[in-house]
């Protein structure tokens, strides 16, 4: 039995702007499946049909500052993307045990958004990376996720490697 729980997190942008001091929210993509309303012409049920890839992901975040480097960073032009690495750090809370949690993403700033501004109160933008091409999640060093576009999509899920036949026919 164990209760793990979030000591501190931070985000990284291009291995060399750690965010830990401006930080105030970071929310990892949501893994998303896409599927389809399926009523068959002799059946009274629906079902989903499940299996059609994942939907795009996407990964907002919130800063207390007003940091140029970061919202320098909007837009671009086609194809270029940068490196966004989140980082969490978690204790046990029954066992004390302390475990590393990282994602790297590659996509892009899409979207910027000031918040409003009041008196007497701290305020900074909310963003939003998207156009990810690659993502992968690892616990304590162990990959449990790995997606790369280029590649054919999911590569490691559940820490086990998927997809290798058929990035073999279609890749090579």
């Amino acid at each position: 039995m164990s209760l793990p729980i979030l000591r501190g997190f931070t985000l990284v942008v291009d291995d060399d702007q750690n965010l830990v001091l401006e930080i105030e929210s970071l929310q990892l993509p949501p893994l998303e499946e896409i599927t389809e309303d399926f009523q068959p012409g002799g059946s009274d049920l629906q079902i989903q049909v499940a299996g059609l890839g994942v939907k795009a992901l996407e990964s907002p975040f919130k800063l207390k500052s007003h940091s140029p480097g970061v919202t320098g960073l909007f837009g671009g032009p086609p194809g270029v993307r940068r490196t966004f690495t989140g980082k969490k750090f978690v204790v046990d809370e029954l066992d004390g045990t302390e475990h590393e949690h990282a994602i790297d993403m590659t996509g892009r700033l899409i979207s910027i958004a000031e918040e409003e501004m009041s008196g007497g109160k701290a305020s900074g933008y909310d963003h939003k990376i998207g156009s990810i091409l690659n993502y992968s999640y690892m616990a304590d060093g162990k990959v449990l996720h790995r997606f790369n576009f280029q590649s054919g999509g999911w590569m490691v899920r559940n820490g086990v490697p998927v997809n290798e036949g058929r990035r073999r026919v279609l890749f090579s």
